[in-house]
């Protein structure tokens, strides 16, 4: 048996500064790329032949962004018109579910309770029709 290589390996390991990986560990012996560790791409997004990434995709359809934008604006009028409206009828306070909790129906029945319910709905009115005034499609993108 001959130490020779062995202590050559370890006459290497020794002036390597503390940390490193000798030379030969670094050496690429499955003939794959090793993963890049960039933190502004994707791995997978990286081509594989050449390694160019590819050109970013186009942001999302203008078509679902009106369609976004409908179904919040829908939301946000719908919710604030029940709760504008929901606290001042009888459904509000005639309701079943409160009967085992009288105190707490008294305290939904009190008005500056109604009130703040009333308030909220017309924040979230408010929110409908702000998204509906400033809804904007990005520039440069086709209606599809």
């Amino acid at each position: 048996m001959d130490s020779a290589p062995e202590e050559a390996n370890r006459e290497e390991r020794m002036h390597l500064p503390p940390g490193s990986i000798p030379a030969k560990t670094k050496e690429n012996t499955h003939g794959l790329e090793p993963a890049s560790l960039s933190t502004t791409e994707f791995p997978a997004t990286r081509d594989r032949v050449s390694g160019a990434t590819p050109p970013p995709a186009s942001a999302t359809p203008v078509w679902l962004m009106r369609i976004w934008v409908i179904i919040r604006v829908a939301f946000f009028i719908e919710l604030g018109m029940v709760l504008v409206l929901l606290p001042w009828t009888r459904l509000w306070t005639e309701n079943s579910l409160l009967l085992g909790y009288p105190e707490l129906g008294l305290f939904l029945q009190n008005n500056f309770v109604r009130g703040l319910i009333s308030g909220l709905g017309f924040i979230d009115l408010g929110f409908g029709i702000w998204e509906a005034i400033h809804y904007k499609e990005p520039r440069g993108q086709k209606p599809s």
